[in-house]
């Protein structure tokens, strides 16, 4: 039953995060590397990636991409930080196997931002396994992994963000 004044509550605001990457949805927990698994970073998803490139999970402002190409930061329209880091000690390739397509700024839903050549990574890292986190947790309530364990295309809904 809602209360008298239920009705002027804020409903509080939902996010969909998409897909950067092609492959399958898994728990950031199976990501071989401490600071990922125990969400020192943020928290979110991890991705085993298919081949392919790394596109926007939201839109809003592509803030960062790291000059070996192998990690970019986001902010949402809503002020959420995210980053998407692909494979573990990625950075030690510095830049093999990654193609820079676009520079910071404005962005949208899969825009391409960097191509990879899965071939010549896989061998060369711990793992391709990639986070998809939100690293300003403070701004969320909660978070709703949609595709766990699920085949996932560029800009498929993986996650539900319901915002504080």
């Amino acid at each position: 039953m809602m209360g008298l004044f239920d009705f002027f509550k804020k409903k509080k605001e939902e996010i969909t995060i998409y897909s950067p990457i092609n492959g399958k949805v898994i728990l950031l927990t199976e990501v071989p590397d401490e600071a990922f698994a125990q969400r020192m970073v943020g928290d979110g998803c991890a991705i085993e990636p298919d081949k392919g490139s790394i596109c926007s999970p939201i839109d809003g402002e592509l803030r960062n991409i790291f000059p070996t190409n192998h990690a970019v930061i986001f902010e949402s329209t809503h002020g959420l930080e995210m980053i998407v880091h692909f494979g573990i000690d990625t950075v030690k390739l510095d830049g093999l196997g990654f193609e820079k397509i676009r520079e910071a700024g404005a962005i949208k839903v899969k825009d391409e931002i960097v191509k990879y050549d899965l071939d010549k990574i896989v061998g060369s890292v711990p793992s391709v396994k990639t986070p998809v986190i939100i690293s300003n947790m403070e701004k969320v309530e909660s978070i709703e992994i949609l595709a766990l364990n699920k085949q996932v295309k560029i800009g498929d809904p993986i996650m539900k963000v319901v915002l504080k």
